[in-house]
């Protein structure tokens, strides 16, 4: 009997302990694969990938100074002086594009402009959202966006677009000089392009930068 019991309790003692090692390695591995927001904005959500993206384009204005959802970023940019425009013609490459819905909204980089639409490349936009998308949360994926449709998207739950975030800041462009007249021939600064679209990556996992 207390043979039988001697066994019992070193059997729960070593079950104990091996538990115990195995949770404590669970919790070391979880900690190592916790992902650090930018500038506090969530790992793998569309600000995320949009914040860093921008950062490079602004990185001459210090970057990236405000912050919420994606639907707010039109307005917080606004209020920090940042140059934006509320016409979808006036896109530029490296710039915020701005969806807002009636939730949190949504935020793309402008990767390429042309005549008839736009190229972007955003984090986090779901099947579910727009049957054409091919990213997910964590996944960088590239969309072409026709002017036709004053850059509006989404299937299953609308998103309309707001407007876009520059690069630059009001202070910044008005101490800029006048650009000067194109030769004659040669093509406007900022004109469309006239090329064909090339979709660069369909969807890649991301490994997020370090704040």
């Amino acid at each position: 009997m207390t043979l039988h019991l001697g066994k019992s309790l070193r059997r729960l003692f070593l079950t104990t302990i091996a538990t115990f090692v195995l949770a404590a390695a669970a919790s070391a591995q979880t900690e190592d694969n916790l992902r650090q927001p930018y500038k506090g904005f969530t790992w793998g959500y569309c600000t995320y990938y949009a914040a860093q993206v921008f950062d490079r384009f602004a990185a001459d204005e210090g970057g990236i100074d405000w912050r919420g959802d994606g639907g707010q970023w039109l307005r917080a940019a606004q209020e920090k002086g940042w140059q934006t425009s509320a016409d979808p013609r006036d896109a530029r490459i490296g710039a915020v594009i701005v969806w807002q819905n009636a939730g949190r909204g949504h935020v793309a980089i402008v990767d390429d402009v042309y005549e008839d639409g736009i190229l972007i490349s955003e984090m986090n936009w779901r099947v579910n959202s727009d049957g054409d998308a091919t990213g997910g949360f964590n996944r960088i994926s590239q969309s072409f966006l026709p002017f036709s449709t004053n850059l509006d998207r989404g299937a299953r739950r609308r998103y309309w677009f707001a407007g876009y975030v520059f690069p630059e800041k009001v202070a910044s462009l008005a101490k800029a000089k006048p650009p000067t007249s194109p030769e004659l021939g040669s093509p406007a600064p900022g004109a469309a392009a006239a090329r064909p679209r090339t979709v660069l990556e369909a969807s890649r996992p991301v490994t997020p930068a370090k704040d």
